[in-house]
């Protein structure tokens, strides 16, 4: 009787190593895509610490447009669907089976199921996404009226205004990352909450998650960066910021459509030096750069070069009235999807304006190029 009660005793403990093993391990993502660009995706894993994405899995879609993509975790992480030349979607493994359903043409109302997590970054994502427009747009006006005589009171209060916007986009992540239940999703939440964040308050929530979850790795790396002390004395040697991930490599496929309805590609400017430029309507920096673009492009259109413009807007008037205003004479194109076009992630830049410097070959030979380092490289290619 003991022996048989010893068994049972050590048959629990096995099975609940295993479960606990296999809490994450294998889970599979399945669904539909409707109006896709293309039939190929991908399941890439988004790696802690900033590393490059990882491709898990790949699959073409159906005639129907379904699909199953299948990997083995660790722990609970972030994943993306990267649809060939369309958006993405950010997965959370938090459960085996997840069920994701999207229709291009309203790719921000996708739905997931056997995901809480994932269906509660859409949800805080589309939050953010609202808040954090209000609070451009103050950013934007307070740019206009700053400089202009007799506006101080009218900058007082737009001050205020962007105050109260920026209290209000902290305090939505401030709520999300305490309530979450997932560790993935809290370092998500947190690296956007790195933004608009103080450091004190960043590491307040930060240890706070980490204590929360104290095995999970990616907490605990993010606890340890932003609790690394403040370096007062200067290091011995300035060094070099590492060189563009795509620098000498083909560029990556580009294409969306023109503000008159039209498809095109930078495929079809191959044989030209080429600067693809990421602006908006809405970014006053960009803006301020497009008279220098505008020289550029004059002098140098004759001689083998040309501009070419991608928009992060989402209003296509807002952005043709921009092109018009800025007498930008080259091609522009779009997918109006603002940060959630893929070719954010494609080509892994985090603001604009930011631009890639293109060979007649199609390999990229410069990135973020001011007007005047441009001006001296084609001076240089193309005054032979």
């Amino acid at each position: 009787m003991r022996k048989s009660t010893a068994l049972c005793v050590l048959w629990g403990l096995m099975v609940l190593a295993a479960c606990q093993q296999n809490k994450y391990g294998g889970f599979t993502l399945s669904g539909t895509i409707k109006n896709a660009p293309s039939p190929r995706i991908y399941l890439q894993e988004l790696p802690f610490g900033g590393e490059q994405p990882v491709v898990l899995d790949s699959a073409l879609l159906s005639a129907q447009g379904r699909f199953t993509l299948k990997a083995v975790a660790r722990e609970e992480g972030l994943y993306r669907v990267v649809i060939e030349n369309g958006p993405d979607v950010l997965i959370v493994n938090d459960g085996k089976s997840i069920e994701l359903n999207l229709d291009i043409k309203q790719f921000r109302q996708y739905k997931i199921t056997g995901s809480a997590a994932s269906l509660a970054l859409h949800e805080f994502f589309e939050a953010y996404r609202s808040a954090d427009s209000r609070l451009y747009a103050q950013f934007q006006a307070l740019d206009t009226l700053q400089g202009k005589p007799g506006q101080d009171s009218l900058v007082a209060v737009v001050k205020t205004q962007r105050e109260e916007e920026l209290k209000k986009i902290n305090e939505l992540v401030r709520q999300f990352i305490n309530k979450s239940e997932s560790p993935a999703a809290r370092y998500y939440a947190l690296g956007m909450a790195s933004r608009t964040m103080g450091p004190d308050e960043l590491k307040a929530l930060a240890n706070a998650s980490a204590a929360a979850f104290p095995d999970h790795s990616g907490i605990q790396k993010l606890k340890a960066l932003v609790n690394e002390p403040v370096k007062t004395v200067a290091p011995p040697a300035v060094q070099a910021p590492k060189p563009y991930f795509l620098l000498q490599q083909p560029v990556p496929l580009v294409s969306g459509k023109t503000p008159e309805g039209k498809v095109l590609s930078l495929e079809q400017f191959k044989g030209k030096y080429v600067l693809l430029d990421f602006w908006a309507s809405w970014c006053p920096p960009c803006r301020a750069e497009n008279p220098e673009w505008v020289k550029l492009q004059a002098k140098y259109a004759a001689k083998n070069f040309t501009m070419f413009g991608f928009s992060l807007d989402s209003d296509s008037l807002s952005w043709a009235k921009a092109i018009q205003t800025d007498k930008l004479a080259w091609p522009q194109i779009s997918d109006l999807k603002e940060w959630e076009s893929p070719l954010v992630s494609r080509f892994q830049f985090e603001a604009i304006p930011f631009n890639v410097f293109i060979d007649p070959t199609g390999k990229i030979i410069g990135a973020s190029l001011s007007a005047k380092e441009l001006d001296a490289k084609l001076a240089v290619l193309l005054e032979k």
